[in-house]
């Protein structure tokens, strides 16, 4: 299962809508905080996490996802911070996406984490 996260209900139902075409199970969240209810009752495969929102920003719903699991993926999504500011926040290995992005380039982000997860699984 992905989780999606982001304030903004069109971005959030159009990345929803997009990975669910492409086969994935996806649930959703509209911040940090429902997010983190969410993953306590069962932890996703990976996080699309905006990084600008109100209340609980996607650094510290990171922090917080990696207190719970450090081994759960983060991609995150941002059409507002300056990449340098998320990169420090988020570490220089950090998966970001650029809004506004493809599915496509969703897609590959997506399948290349998570294959890479299953070749370090097996």
């Amino acid at each position: 299962m992905i989780l999606v996260v982001d304030d903004d209900q069109q971005v959030r139902a159009t990345i929803v809508r997009g990975l669910t075409a492409l086969g994935y199970a996806v649930r959703d969240a509209a911040g940090g905080e429902a997010a983190l209810a969410l993953i306590e009752q069962q932890k996703p495969q990976l996080v699309v996490l905006d990084y600008m929102m109100p209340g609980m920003d996607g650094a510290e719903t990171a922090r917080e996802i990696a207190r719970i699991d450090p081994d759960i993926p983060i991609v995150f999504s941002t059409g507002h911070a300056a990449l340098r500011v998320l990169r420090q926040a988020a570490g220089e290995g950090a998966s970001i996406l650029e809004k506004p992005f493809t599915l496509a380039e969703l897609d590959q982000l997506v399948s290349e984490i998570l294959q890479t997860r299953r070749v370090r699984s097996a």
